[in-house]
């Protein structure tokens, strides 16, 4: 494509020069320089920053979308084990987007286990009125399980809080390196298992499938499994050498779209003193990121909420999620020495980042 569109553009060039139309000309050696600069910071996307800031700073994405095809809000909002969120939190998540200036994007809420956050899954709940407003909400949950008997369990207690027809995405959760009988051959009872959940896909009781993990040796091989339609993936400041040279790559190369998680490191990445960074700090760092579609984020309480949401809302304003001094600060001080955070026993991969 690369050697199609650039030929293309000096054809228009000229013809703007013989027309001599000079602000065209100049938009358009500007814009053949951008996409030279972007293909560079793609291929070596552990020097550089993240990528085209015209196509990558937008709150929604079209790469997941709703049953009445809204594109998704790229921050989901996700039940969290570690803290008791209230049942108005996710009702709140909905207005706000609901209340946007562009309101044609979809909430996505995810949840694991929905037998752990009660208060949570029933503002989940209550997200949506009847038949018709459930299909503009995306749902995504799924389950460690890989029989048969187990994944279809787990697909009724999802089912049970988005209106027991159809969930959005299913996700085999924690696929761990194991599974694999190569490094980019899939073993045998995972294999099986998405295929049982493709069995969902027919049946209409599920919409996408997707797998996460904790290893990016293992999100390289799901990149590749052409029945996956997304994959969740660890990252965030201190925690992005593996994703950037291991898995991203062949994301980008097979276009499968990365739901980030754990983008505050547990919140701890809050908790340091200086330099100072906060809860729209790590969704921003993770959001420039060109693999990264959507990020996945627990907000504690609303007002974390409305921080989390902050450069979403404000990136219509915006030709880049943050400029390069901060990117290069941030990058600087929480990832130059990634083991020296991991007295957390955060990263069960620590070989991948070395």
């Amino acid at each position: 494509m690369r050697f199609i569109v650039f030929p293309l553009q000096w054809v228009v060039f000229v013809l703007c020069a013989l027309l001599d139309d000079r602000s065209s000309c100049c938009a358009f050696v500007s814009h053949i320089m951008s996409y030279q600069s972007h293909q560079s910071s793609v291929v070596l996307m552990m020097e550089s920053k993240g990528g085209d800031a015209d196509k990558n700073v937008r709150m929604f994405t079209d790469k997941l979308m709703t049953a009445s095809g809204k594109p998704v809000c790229r921050y989901a909002l996700g039940g969290a084990a570690r803290s008791t969120q209230s049942e108005y939190l996710p009702l709140k998540y909905r207005d706000m987007l609901q209340n946007a200036d562009d309101d044609t994007g979809a909430p996505f809420y995810f949840y694991y286990n929905p037998h752990r956050y009660p208060q949570f899954l029933s503002g989940v709940s209550q997200s949506f009125d009847d038949s018709s407003t459930r299909r503009d909400i995306f749902f995504a949950s799924g389950g460690t399980e890989r029989s048969p008997a187990a994944l279809d369990q787990r697909l009724d207690d999802a089912l049970a809080f988005c209106g027991g027809e159809y969930l959005d995405g299913f996700v085999l959760e924690y696929v761990c390196q194991d599974e694999l009988d190569s490094d980019t051959q899939l073993g045998k009872e995972l294999q099986n298992a998405i295929d049982h959940v493709q069995s969902y896909v027919r049946e209409n009781r599920v919409r996408y499938v997707m797998a996460s993990t904790h290893s990016h040796r293992v999100g390289r091989a799901l990149s590749g499994a052409a029945s996956l339609d997304a994959i969740m993936l660890r990252y965030n400041m201190s925690h992005r050498k593996a994703a950037e040279t291991i898995s991203f790559p062949e994301v980008l190369e097979n276009n499968i779209p990365v739901l980030a998680f754990t983008t505050t490191r547990w919140n701890r990445l809050q908790r340091i003193a200086s330099p100072t960074v906060t809860t729209s700090d790590c969704i921003t760092f993770a959001l420039q990121q060109p693999a990264v579609e959507v990020v996945l984020h627990s907000a504690r309480d609303e007002d974390e909420l409305d921080d989390a949401l902050l450069p979403l809302f404000a990136c219509s304003d915006s030709t880049h999620w943050m400029s390069d001094s901060v990117y290069d600060d941030l990058c600087a001080y929480y990832g130059s020495d990634e083991m020296a955070w991991n007295d957390d026993g955060y990263d069960e991969y620590p070989d991948e980042s070395r």
